[in-house]
C-alpha cells in the first residue's frame, strides 16, 4: 500500500498577501500635503501685485485695505496691537491707527515690494509711499508709533527705518516713553530671526549658540534693530 503523501501547501498569489497598512498611506498623505503647500506658496508668490492703489480702509497701525479689497501689511514695522481676544489695546495702538488713517485713507499710494510679496495669510507685504515720497513705515517709526520689525529676507529700507527709530528713541517719542523700561539683567537676541527675548523665555534659551547675541540693556536690542518676542514680551 503506497505511503500517504501530505498535500503540498497551496501557494497564494502575491496580490493575495495583506500589505501592512498605515505607514505607506501616512507617508503618501504627508507628501501630498507638502506638495499642496508648495504649489499654493508658488501660486501666491507668483501673483503680480498692484503697483499703485487707493487706500480704502485702515485696519490698525500697520495694516490697510486697498480699494480693490486686498489687505496690505506694511513692511519693516510693527505697530502696537489693538484689543483682541479679550486682551486690552497696547500703549498708543489707537493713536497709531488714527495717524495712519490721517496719512493714508482715501489717498493713492505707491506699493514697493521686497523679496517676499505675500505672507502666509495671503496679505500683500509692501512699503506704502505717498505721492510726495513719504514712506509710511518710516513716518510711523519716526513718530514713535511703531518699532522696526524686519523679517528676513525682506530687509529693504532697514537703514532708513533704524535711523528713524534711533531718533524717536533719543527723544522718548511715542511708544518709547514705556518701551525702554528694563526689568531684566540681560536679554537674549537671535541674530537669525532678529528677535530678542527674556532670559526665561524658551524661545530665547533654545537659540543656537551661533545665532545668539546677548544684550545688557533693552535699549541696545532696539538700537540694533531687534524686535521683542511676542510670547515673553520683554
Amino acid at each position: 500500500m503506497p505511503a500517504c503523501r501530505r498535500p503540498s501547501p497551496i501557494s497564494r498569489p502575491s496580490s493575495y498577501r495583506k500589505s501592512k497598512p498605515g505607514k505607506p498611506l501616512t507617508v503618501c498623505l504627508i507628501l501630498v500635503i507638502a506638495l499642496i503647500q508648495v504649489l499654493w506658496g508658488c501660486t501666491v508668490q507668483g501673483r503680480v501685485p498692484v503697483r499703485e492703489a487707493r487706500v480704502a480702509e485702515v485696519v490698525d497701525g500697520d495694516t490697510v485695505i486697498l480699494d480693490n479689497g486686498q489687505k496690505v501689511r506694511l513692511l519693516g514695522i510693527d505697530a502696537p496691537e489693538l484689543e483682541r481676544e479679550g486682551e486690552p489695546a497696547q500703549f498708543l495702538a489707537h493713536k497709531a491707527k488714527a495717524v495712519l488713517t490721517d496719512l493714508a485713507r482715501g489717498k493713492r499710494v505707491g506699493l514697493e515690494y521686497d523679496r517676499l510679496r505675500y505672507d502666509r495669510y495671503g496679505r500683500i507685504l509692501a512699503f506704502l509711499v505717498l505721492p510726495d515720497g513719504t514712506n509710511l513705515s518710516r513716518e510711523l517709526v519716526r513718530q514713535g508709533l511703531a518699532h522696526v520689525y524686519t523679517v528676513p529676507p525682506n530687509m529693504g529700507f532697514r537703514g532708513e527705518l533704524l535711523a528713524a527709530q534711533r531718533e524717536a528713541m533719543a527723544a522718548r517719542r511715542g511708544v518709547w516713553l514705556k518701551a525702554l523700561n528694563q526689568d531684566e539683567n540681560f536679554y537674549i537676541g537671535n541674530k537669525r530671526s532678529l528677535i530678542f527675548h527674556r532670559p526665561s523665555c524658551p524661545h530665547g534659551s533654545q537659540t543656537a549658540r551661533s545665532n545668539r547675541q546677548n544684550f545688557q540693556t533693552i535699549t541696545d536690542a532696539y538700537q540694533q534693530g531687534f524686535s521683542p518676542c511676542r510670547t515673553c514680551q520683554p
